[in-house]
């Protein structure tokens, strides 16, 4: 929840900013919709630095980062974009598609998938379209229709 006074970026639900103080607005409630309804919508998430990341080749992908050890090896690996100093966790969320549409689930991650900066609850999909936000953690990709 991004502070009107000091741009200072807050949790979710928070009432007031914790740099300057200021009463935090709430944001309006994200509308429901897909991507078009036919199996052409192709997904692609983008990084602030340009990375991207092509979800739309299977109906279910898995986001978080890589670890060998535990052999875990998610379909979007966030470990090149500093996952772990961001808080990714190693199965963080998955994104499914069906008939077009997407949605967005996280897997009980330890902190968080956020829609437009809002916090989402662990297993109950959410649906996202293009020009969406969506946080892993801290760290942030935005929704793009290709």
């Amino acid at each position: 929840m991004m502070c009107k006074e000091c741009q200072m970026e807050n949790i979710d639900g928070a009432l007031f900013c914790e740099e300057c103080g200021a009463k935090l607005e709430a944001l309006e409630p994200m509308e429901e919709s897909a991507f078009g309804g036919n199996d052409d919508g192709q997904l692609i998430l983008t990084s602030k630095s340009g990375e991207t990341f092509d979800v739309s080749s299977k109906d279910e992908v898995v986001i978080g980062r890589e670890d060998p050890v535990s052999e875990v090896f998610p379909d979007v690996d966030l470990t090149i974009l500093g996952g772990m100093d961001s808080g990714v966790s190693r199965k963080h969320a998955v994104i499914h598609r069906s008939n077009g549409a997407y949605t967005i689930e996280d897997l009980g991650s330890t902190n968080g998938t956020y829609v437009n900066k809002k916090r989402i609850q662990p297993n109950q999909p959410q649906s996202i379209r293009s020009g969406d936000e969506l946080r892993f953690g801290k760290l942030a990709l935005s929704v793009q229709a290709a």
